[in-house]
């Protein structure tokens, strides 16, 4: 008679466990270990076999318990800013694909860019003594990210790219990002521009600010921008801040956002009031998520590689070999994706 789970659940009283599956195959708990931990020293034939009844009791072994033992955990943690933009989507996803590899699932939290939230999800985190957390920091020098690190816990510093030397990060140089930003829009003619940034405390919003304010501060005394600060990087902060840019404008004919959702908001606020993009104000954004070429104009904005990041993040953090890992900080290269939102400054 073939075995089934409930033979063996009713048996037992539990879950089903290495030794019912030595049982049922008729090879002893050592091979099983093998099967699910050593593969390449069993015989194929004693591997189909075990497979097929671990197969046959839909069998899933646990995991925790050996992990512990072995002194990881058995999932990486990962604690974005906001998993609504497509941004963190996609950085999720090279994280996934490297964790798949090496048999670890993924944790994904959204401090939704709040420091109280982000502190909890690290706690939280921490209790199921994950491997490591991959976090997008909503203030680097933390006193939460201070102690998780006084803790042991391996953390890794996404979208951020820190050169000290007891942080690990992965990131883009968004300082030279922003400033490609600015030189095209000021080789557009556009010298008097607003600046639609999230809170400075976000290494990124700084870096951008710092890129894009040089850029204009270099540019000659009649190049000028107006920093417009919102509390998040969200399209609904973006659609916000219409109302501080039609105080500036017309004087402002150009528009550059500090992320691509900001820019969604601000070109769905200025449609709604009857301002024209790019007729009346051009508008550039940053990240190039997937919506931005579908908008309407098609969004110039500033390309980074979110997969890339979480991706890169995910081999530093299991600690891969240095030359799949990459050295700390990674820093990747951004690149400007000129499309319809930005038109020549009309005299």
């Amino acid at each position: 008679m073939e075995p089934s789970q409930s033979m063996f659940a009713a048996a037992s009283g539990k879950r089903l466990n290495s030794r019912a599956i030595a049982a049922a195959a008729g090879v002893s708990q050592a091979t099983v270990s093998n099967v699910l931990n050593h593969p390449d020293v069993v015989s194929p034939a004693t591997y189909e076999k075990v497979m097929a009844v671990m197969e046959s009791l839909d069998f899933v072994p646990n995991r925790s318990a050996r992990d512990l033992r072995a002194g990881g955990g058995s999932a990486l943690g990962l604690i974005v800013l906001d998993i609504s933009n497509p941004f963190w989507g996609e950085l999720v996803r090279g994280a996934e694909e490297v964790a798949a590899a090496k048999g670890q699932p993924v944790i994904v939290c959204s401090s939704e860019q709040s420091a109280q939230k982000e502190e909890q999800f690290l706690r939280l985190l921490e209790s199921h003594q994950v491997s490591a957390v991959l976090i997008a920091p909503v203030a680097p020098d933390s006193p939460a990210l201070r102690g998780a690190r006084r803790r042991g816990t391996r953390l890794v510093f996404l979208d951020h790219a820190d050169t000290a030397e007891d942080v690990i990060s992965v990131g883009v140089d968004d300082v030279k990002g922003a400033r490609m930003a600015a030189e095209h829009l000021l080789s557009e003619g556009h010298r008097q521009v607003a600046f639609v940034n999230g809170p400075r405390s976000i290494s990124a919003c700084r870096d951008r600010a710092r890129g894009f304010l040089g850029a204009y501060t270099g540019a000659g005394p009649d190049a000028r921008v107006t920093e417009i600060s919102v509390p998040a990087m969200t399209g609904r902060e973006g659609m916000a801040a219409v109302e501080a840019l039609l105080e500036v404008t017309p004087a402002v004919s150009a528009v550059f956002c500090a992320n691509d959702m900001l820019a969604l908001g601000v070109l769905r606020g200025l449609s709604r009031r009857g301002v024209k993009v790019p007729e009346q104000v051009s508008l550039v954004g940053y990240d190039d998520s997937e919506f931005a070429e579908v908008l309407s104009p098609a969004l110039t904005t500033v390309r980074i590689d979110p997969f890339e990041i979480g991706r890169r993040a995910a081999r530093v953090a299991l600690d891969l070999s240095p030359e799949e890992a990459g050295a700390s900080p990674v820093v990747l290269e951004p690149h400007l994706i000129v499309r319809e939102s930005v038109l020549p400054r009309q005299a």
